[in-house]
């Protein structure tokens, strides 16, 4: 197929043509738009700022002048010192002032409260709560009005002082001496000059606002819970305001920091660059009234192009995903385009194939798994049968029926056991059972040498398990650790539960332990040598659980103390209710 007649081709070409044009009107338009905009609307923001502060330093100025003409020129506050404080005058007093100061507060709506404060007694007026104001202003004007905070003391400067008990934690506090022990001072809550910084900013979506403790012109605190969109430097920038990129979401920010003349602190406004050209009137209707003829040829376009391949494509793509998901009864349309007529056609083919291919794979997976199992299942050692036909014939030899009546009988019990074990799971209780006859045969064996015991098995018993899971393991105790024929042999099978995973199982002895090489393998998790007797169970028992269970099974070996017998731990999963292992 010739270069200039490909879909491909076509599609760029056609592309390109339609929409360069396109693009590069729109890049100059919005670059003129953006600069234009930008910096008018960031110098409405700037001296909306810069009157924020001034006004609130005023209105700062104010309470100040206030408090000094309260401290002067107020006869009560003058008089009020000269009364014993027990007495009706200093109380008559007392009312007249907390009247007023109750009164101020509602007049300066940013006062919290407005105090007269002697280290014996309080009046003051507030819009929070009474008790904790009164705490507050207790415990820092005794902090402030020691003789050393009183040499550093600025009538006309604010101070920023922190209280957990105050809303926001942060206040502004000032004061100003009447007479001696007497002060007469204001505090403002920091939440409540952020809040109204935040009805310019935040609550009109235009950006993110707080206030900051200040040191100079270094940052040193938030005094406000809310959160930058991007990390910040604490420096205060000379510069009327900055331009600021976050690295993590390429978002581009405008940073302005203005500095308060009352008190040491600073406020800090982040406003988006994407509010800040929110509204770009000359962009947004240069966009929408552009030439008719070029809507009307972009429009047949791409209605031709969505016909040809954006159409198609689309069902291609939608019936890739469901494949990919495992639908494969799905099937693409015919398609008037040849090119994807082939496509939808040999679509149509692989979809059968493939859902041919998963049946027969499955079928193949499942036989060659179920075969594995039970190959694995039938693993047997033939030594115990051998011994046990010489006991038996031992047995005759000796003329002792009795014994041979229960030994045949256990022994038929455990060849019924083993060829009924091709089943996936069977109970713990069968399991149990087994083992019993495995052991019942071994002490006729060797009698008065072996014991074992079952604890913690109750709850258990009929759980699945994987048959043939914890017999070889009894009898690799035997074969490997019934060294000593002259003291008592002792395994234990221990269940111990467990909520969230199922339980645990342990089965343990006092013989001579796992070799250091062998356990050392076993712990590794490496194959044992064909050669090995215990080889052949032990490797049986961890290829079944594995193929039954999966990751939700572990079994780990090791001795418990030097010369004291082995110890093997499985680990069984938790099943769903009513639920059973399957391969």
């Amino acid at each position: 197929m010739r270069f200039g007649k490909s879909i491909r081709t076509r599609l760029i070409i056609g592309f390109m043509a339609v929409m360069l044009p396109v693009v590069i009107y729109m890049l100059i338009n919005n670059s003129y738009s953006r600069d234009i905009v930008r910096e008018k609307v960031s110098q409405t923001y700037r001296n909306t700022l810069d009157i924020y502060v001034g006004q609130t330093d005023h209105n700062l100025s104010q309470i100040n002048d206030y408090l000094y003409k309260m401290s002067v020129l107020d006869s009560d506050v003058g008089l009020l010192m000269s009364f014993p404080m027990d007495s009706d005058g200093y109380t008559l007093t007392k009312i007249r002032i907390d009247a007023k100061l109750n009164r101020d507060v509602g007049v300066y709506n940013l006062i919290d409260a407005v105090f007269l404060y002697h280290k014996n007694d309080i009046i003051f007026g507030t819009d929070s709560v009474y008790n904790d104001t009164k705490k507050i202003i207790k415990t820092h004007m005794d902090e402030m009005t020691t003789e050393v905070n009183l040499l550093q003391n600025d009538q006309h400067t604010w101070e920023v002082r922190a209280d957990e008990r105050m809303p926001g934690k942060f206040f502004l506090i000032n004061f100003i001496k009447v007479s001696d022990g007497l002060y007469v001072g204001a505090m403002i809550k920091v939440q409540d000059i952020n809040t109204m910084l935040s009805i310019q900013w935040s609550d009109g979506d235009i950006g993110h606002n707080g206030i900051y403790l200040r040191e100079g012109e270094q940052l040193v605190q938030s005094l406000t819970e809310n959160i930058a969109p991007l990390e910040l430097s604490y420096k205060i920038s000379k510069e009327p305001y900055e331009s600021l990129t976050d690295r993590k979401t390429g978002d581009s920010y405008l940073v302005m920091n203005r500095m308060s003349d009352m008190v040491n602190i600073a406020y800090r406004v982040v406003i988006p660059e994407e509010t800040l050209l929110r509204n770009l009137l000359f962009f947004r209707n240069a966009t929408l009234f552009a030439p008719i003829g070029f809507l009307a040829i972009l429009l047949i376009y791409l209605f031709f192009m969505r016909n040809m391949l954006f159409k198609p494509l689309h069902e291609l793509i939608l019936g890739m995903k469901k494949i990919s998901l495992g639908m494969l009864d799905v099937r693409l349309k015919k398609n008037k385009s040849l090119e994807f007529e082939f496509l939808g056609n040999t679509f149509n083919i692989m979809a059968e194939q493939i859902k041919t291919l998963k049946i027969d794979v499955y079928e193949e997976q499942l036989r060659v798994k179920q075969g594995e199992l039970k190959q694995l299942q039938a693993q047997i050692n033939p030594h115990f049968y051998m011994n046990s036909l010489n006991i038996i014939y031992n047995l005759a030899a000796l003329g002792d029926t009795e014994t041979i009546k229960k030994m045949s009988l256990h022994l038929a019990d455990y060849f019924r056991f083993i060829m009924k074990a091709n089943r996936d799971t069977i109970m713990l209780k069968e399991e149990l059972q087994h083992i019993e006859n495995y052991i019942t045969i071994q002490k006729i064996r060797f009698p008065d040498k072996l014991q074992c015991t079952f604890e913690g098995m109750d709850e258990l018993l009929d759980y699945p398990i994987a048959a043939l899971t914890i017999q070889p393991f009894v009898e690799n105790s035997i074969i490997h650790g019934f060294k000593n024929r002259r003291q008592l042999f002792q395994i234990k099978i221990t269940a111990r539960m467990d909520a969230d995973h199922g339980f645990a199982l342990s089965i343990s002895d006092n013989g001579t332990g796992f070799n250091p090489q062998v356990l050392e393998r076993l712990q590794n998790k490496e194959p044992l040598q064909e050669g090995e007797t215990s080889s052949l169970g032990i490797m049986n028992v961890i290829h079944r659980l594995q193929l039954l269970y999966g990751d939700r099974t572990s079994i780990t070996f090791d001795n418990q103390t030097e010369g004291s017998g082995a110890i093997v731990v499985i680990v069984f999963p938790k099943l769903m209710e009513g639920a059973r292992a399957v391969v």
